[in-house]
């Protein structure tokens, strides 16, 4: 059996939060539940509890005159609704992050970050709500 971890209380503000941009972002609405997966027509987001290392897309934002912890981030594994399968959620998907600020709102594919931090970052810069 599943051994079902319990999530502060601040832990799941932060995931309620970070679901709510990410039904924003994909504008397609859904549910979140108290363990921070997010349910929509598009897939399954589920939180990631060993989240990729950032550090490089920090470093990125910094060179691009951006303040990392003036940003929430968060890592998801998703799941995606397969049409070949009748719209079940069983297509595997890459794992993605919510970037969110008081200027910025988007998704990033965690692998291309990692791979190339610095285009994220300039993404990020130039894409920041005015």
């Amino acid at each position: 059996m599943a051994e079902t971890k319990e999530l502060s209380v601040e832990r799941q503000r932060f995931l309620l939060e970070m679901g709510t941009a990410l039904m924003e972002v994909e504008s397609g609405g859904g549910s979140i539940d108290s363990d921070g997966v997010v349910i929509g027509s598009a897939g399954k987001w589920v939180p990631v509890e060993n989240p990729a290392p950032m550090e490089g897309l920090f470093q990125a934002m910094r060179l691009v005159g951006l303040d990392p912890t003036q940003h929430k981030f968060q890592q998801y594994h998703v799941m995606a609704s397969n049409p070949y399968h009748g719209g079940r959620i069983d297509l595997p998907f890459p794992d993605q992050m919510v970037v969110k600020s008081d200027r910025y709102l988007g998704l990033h594919q965690v692998s291309l970050v990692v791979k190339h931090p610095m285009v994220a970052a300039v993404e990020i810069k130039s894409y920041g709500r005015r």
